[in-house]
């Protein structure tokens, strides 16, 4: 079974999170914030896996084929590296076709709660706080049904 990953756009210093997010998707790639996420991705990317991107405060706004493994930061062209130092301190993935919709958090926290089995809305925050958190197939595959326009 494929593993897939629920990335977390929060706003930056920089800018907002979905200034954040849609840097990283019109650049067909996605930063990877923390040595942690990075290690994560590492050990249970494949080649079938999807990435969802949850953008704080706007809800579930897209998903990916995840298209590469874990990429050294430096081997970013030195104006992509430049723009998005913040997001991408400990490499990226790059990505493939991307798919997005407009939502909002009052429609897909419920759903979130739901499908991670979170009902506790300081556990889902301290999660999210985490920039990332892995889905299994069965999660992967509830979300595509239950978020309109995901599927």
């Amino acid at each position: 079974m494929a593993s897939h990953f629920l990335f977390i756009a929060g706003a930056l210093r920089e800018r907002s999170s979905r200034e954040s997010a849609d840097l990283q998707l019109q650049h067909g790639l996605w930063g990877l914030r923390s040595a942690l996420i990075a290690d994560n991705l590492a050990r249970y990317l494949d080649p079938e896996s999807c990435g969802w991107v949850y953008v704080l405060k706007e809800g579930l706004g897209a998903r990916f084929t995840i298209t590469s493994g874990v990429r050294a930061f430096n081997l970013l062209d030195a104006f992509v590296r430049d723009e998005l130092r913040t997001e991408a301190r400990y490499g990226y993935i790059t990505i493939g076709p991307v798919q997005s919709w407009a939502s909002s958090p009052e429609q897909d926290l419920p759903v979130l709660k739901r499908v991670l089995d979170v009902p506790d809305q300081a556990e889902l925050t301290r999660r999210f706080n985490l920039g990332m958190h892995r889905l299994t197939q069965a999660q992967h595959d509830a979300l595509l049904i239950s978020i309109p326009g995901a599927g």
